[in-house]
C-alpha cells in the first residue's frame, strides 16, 4: 500500500473500507459470514483488521458488540456497494423497521442488530446525500469506527479532515485521557 493511498488495481476499481458491527448473540459468526459474503457479492477483500470487542453506543444493549473492518477493491459505484450491503444485512436478520421501532419505544438513539454494515471511505471521495455519507461522518468521534480502521489504512488521510485514521484515533485517546 502506498502510504496516504488506498490500495487500487486499475482505473476502473476503487478502494473501499468497510465497517461491520453486531451485538448478536452470534455476532462473531455474523460478522465473520456477512465479511465473506462481501468479498463474493461487492469486492475483492485487501485487508481485513482484527477483531474488537466495546460497548454500544448510543443506547443500553445486554451484550457487546463485535467490531470488524475491511478494505475491498471493488468496480461497483457507492450506490451499489450500498444496495448490496443493505441485502447482506437483510440477509443476516438485521429488521430496521424493528430497530425504529425499539428506539422510539426507549427514546434511544440506536437499538440492537444483527449486522451493521458502515462504508466509511469510497476511495477519495467526498458526498452527502439523503442516502449516503462518505466519509462515514462520526468516524473522528468514534473509538470503536477507528480501531478498526486503523488495521486497514492507517495511513489513508480522510480527504475532508485531512487527517490519517491513526492521528484521529490518537486525538480522540488523547480527549479521553485527559
Amino acid at each position: 500500500m502506498t502510504k496516504g493511498k488506498l490500495e487500487m488495481t486499475d482505473e476502473r476499481s476503487v478502494s473501499v473500507v468497510l465497517l461491520f458491527g453486531s451485538d448478536d448473540a452470534e455476532a462473531r459468526d455474523i460478522v465473520g459470514r456477512a465479511i465473506d459474503i462481501v468479498a463474493l457479492a461487492v469486492g475483492r477483500i485487501v485487508r481485513c483488521s482484527k477483531e474488537y470487542t466495546t460497548e454500544a453506543y448510543g443506547f443500553t444493549s445486554e451484550r457487546m458488540f463485535v467490531n470488524r473492518a475491511v478494505q475491498i477493491v471493488t468496480r461497483y459505484d457507492a450506490y451499489e456497494v450500498l444496495r448490496r450491503i443493505n441485502l447482506i444485512e437483510a440477509l443476516l436478520g438485521r429488521d430496521r423497521e424493528s430497530e425504529r421501532r425499539i428506539q422510539r419505544e426507549r427514546n434511544e438513539a440506536y437499538a440492537s442488530r444483527a449486522i451493521d454494515i458502515d462504508i466509511i471511505f469510497y476511495g477519495s471521495e467526498t458526498f452527502s446525500d439523503e442516502r449516503l455519507t462518505i466519509p462515514y461522518h462520526f468516524l473522528a468521534e468514534r473509538g470503536y469506527a477507528l480501531r478498526p480502521v486503523v488495521d486497514v489504512a492507517p495511513d489513508f488521510k480522510h480527504p475532508a479532515l485531512e487527517r490519517t485514521p491513526e492521528e484521529m484515533l490518537r486525538m480522540l485517546d488523547d480527549k479521553i485521557t485527559c
